[in-house]
Formats: structure tokens, C-alpha cells, sequence
């Protein structure tokens, strides 16, 4: 009898049914409102990177896809300083499900599995990446990002595949550099902080240095630049 009564309540209804989409949204209102609260106390970090994460998802459950995409860019930047590195892939993973068009999270991405040693997946979110730059104008600022990958990457067919994407970029000049040059091997010394330096470059900075025809340099060795401190430690310096 008790299965019997659970089968009429599915098919007609009943008190187990989930809360319609406006009460949902009040609910993910309320939990963002303890959320805000909670970031406040904890700061930085991985747990302020877990809580805008799931900031992100309760924007989603509100449809405020602009909202979404702050908190999660908020998240893989504060997952980026905590050196959770598969944290901040699944968030990129989760922004492009949701806007596939998106520039600056393919790039984090491909940063990433060049960290990881994911070079063919790289190489995937590079294509898109560069094809979406062209697409939005944006191709000084994707030159600027190639040829850092270029000091990082040491593999001479995937040099030789950066070297095509910068001629296809229209910087024929610094394709050449890449197919005769090699990765530096202060840029490796230095781990991860290449790929976060990198990963965390804002727009503002990358046009900042096309426009003034400066290339700009990853930490060596150790981190330690202002520039890199300050973005290790300034979570506002994140997602453009």
C-alpha cells in the first residue's frame, strides 16, 4: 500500500512536489544573502572560492546569468591563489557549458591544462580561444596570451601549433620567434606561477601592453613582481 500511495502522489501531485521556479528564486535570494555575509567573515581563500562557487549556482537558479558568470569568475580566481587548480577547471567547465562564445574563461582553462600537461585539451580551448578573439577584435590581446604560452611549452610540435595560431593572429614577427626559439627555462623553473600570472592578466592589462607595444613577461624563477603579488592577493584584480 505505502508504494501504491507513493505512485498516485507522483502522478498527481502532492505534498513531495519540488517548489515552483519564483519560490526557488527566493530561496537562492536568501541563501546568496547568507552567503555575502559569510564571504565577509572568511575572506579569501578556498573556502571563499567554494561559497562563490555555489554563489554562482543560486545566481543560475535566479536566471541572472550575469550574476552567475561574477561569482564564478570570482571563484576560479580565488581557486586559482589557493592553488586549487582542478577546482578552478571545473568552474571554467561550468561557465563555458553556459556561454560556449566566452573568451577570457577558454584561455584560463587552456592555462591550465598546460599546467596540468592536458595538451591536447589545451590545444582545443586555445583554437577557441583564438577564433573568439578574432571574431570580437580582441587579437592583440590573444597574441600577448600565445606568446607567454610560448615561454612555458617546451614540446616543438605544440611551439609549432602556438607559431601558427600567432600567424593566423597576423603577428608573423613574433610566430617566427616561436618556431625558432624554445621555452625559457627560468619560466618552467617557476611551477604553477607562470600559470596563474598568466591565467589571472585582465583585458585591461593585455590591451594596456598591446597599446603601448610591451610584451609581457611571466615571473621567472620565483614569483615575486608587485604586479604578481598583487594579483595573488587582490581578488577584484580578477575576471574581467
Amino acid at each position: 500500500m505505502p508504494v501504491l500511495l507513493g505512485f498516485i502522489k507522483k502522478l498527481f501531485g502532492g505534498s513531495e512536489r519540488r517548489p515552483d521556479r519564483g519560490a526557488a528564486a527566493v530561496m537562492a535570494s536568501d541563501d546568496l544573502d547568507r552567503i555575502e555575509k559569510e564571504l565577509q567573515r572568511v575572506g579569501h581563500g578556498y573556502e571563499a572560492a567554494r561559497l562563490l562557487n555555489r554563489a554562482g549556482d543560486l545566481y543560475l537558479v535566479k536566471s541572472d546569468r550575469k550574476g552567475a558568470l561574477k561569482r564564478y569568475g570570482d571563484a576560479i580566481d580565488a581557486y586559482l591563489q589557493s592553488g586549487e587548480y582542478d577546482n578552478a577547471m571545473a568552474v571554467c567547465r561550468k561557465i563555458i557549458r553556459i556561454v560556449p562564445e566566452v573568451i577570457r574563461t577558454r584561455r584560463t582553462l587552456a592555462w591550465l591544462c598546460l599546467g596540468k600537461g592536458f595538451l591536447e585539451i589545451a590545444r582545443e580551448q586555445i583554437e577557441a580561444y583564438a577564433a573568439a578573439s578574432v571574431e570580437a577584435d580582441l587579437k592583440p590581446l590573444a597574441i600577448q596570451q600565445i606568446q607567454l604560452m610560448a615561454y612555458y611549452v617546451d614540446r616543438p610540435e605544440f611551439r609549432r601549433f602556438l607559431a601558427e595560431k600567432l600567424d593566423e593572429l597576423g603577428a608573423s614577427a613574433a610566430a617566427t620567434r616561436v618556431r625558432e626559439g624554445k621555452a625559457a627555462d627560468d619560466v618552467r623553473a617557476a611551477g604553477w606561477a607562470p600559470v596563474v600570472f598568466a591565467a589571472m592578466l585582465t583585458p585591461d592589462d593585455l590591451r594596456s601592453a598591446a597599446d603601448q607595444g610591451i610584451d609581457i613577461q611571466p615571473p621567472r624563477g620565483q614569483p615575486g613582481s608587485d604586479r604578481f603579488d598583487a594579483l595573488l592577493i587582490d581578488p577584484e584584480g580578477g575576471r574581467g
